[in-house]
């Protein structure tokens, strides 16, 4: 039997692509939330690998603490993707972020439900206002261009 994942796209702001989907839809265990952009640095930095952990750690913290009221579990994977070799003023370097997240096992809920939909939502709002547009060491984009 072969596994059949699903990726849905939401349109939330217009610097960002966001999606969220699943790997195996019949078993619904995880779902992936996808936020990505092009990113320029305000500043001139010799280390980008500061201001790129602070924010990992601002989504962390925000992420944390909204899945108290959600069908997730208390528990969630970050992958925040940012190359900082490359980081520099002027040029615009591509951002994604990846956070998955567990459904709590007591709970049935379809990829497509209502319920699902106004949590992801609500958890990817979060994220960009409160850990990615209150950075003060970048400005997002939604090309490279």
């Amino acid at each position: 039997m072969l596994k059949q994942g699903r990726e849905i796209k939401i349109d939330i702001s217009d610097l960002f692509k966001t999606s969220y989907g699943t790997v195996d839809v019949t078993k619904l265990k995880s779902i992936f939330l996808n936020v990505s952009s092009w990113v320029e640095p305000i500043n001139e930095s010799n280390n980008w690998s500061v201001p790129v952990n602070r924010i990992k750690s601002k989504i962390k913290k925000s992420l944390h603490n909204q899945l108290v009221s959600t069908p997730f579990k208390d528990k969630a994977i970050i992958d925040l993707d940012l190359r900082t070799s490359g980081i520099r003023k002027g040029k615009r370097s591509f951002m994604r972020c990846e956070v998955t997240l567990f459904l709590d096992s007591k709970r049935k809920i379809d990829l497509r439900s209502l319920e699902m939909s106004h949590s992801i939502n609500k958890i990817t709002n979060n994220i960009i206002k409160e850990s990615l547009l209150s950075s003060q060491t970048f400005k997002f984009y939604n090309s490279k261009k």
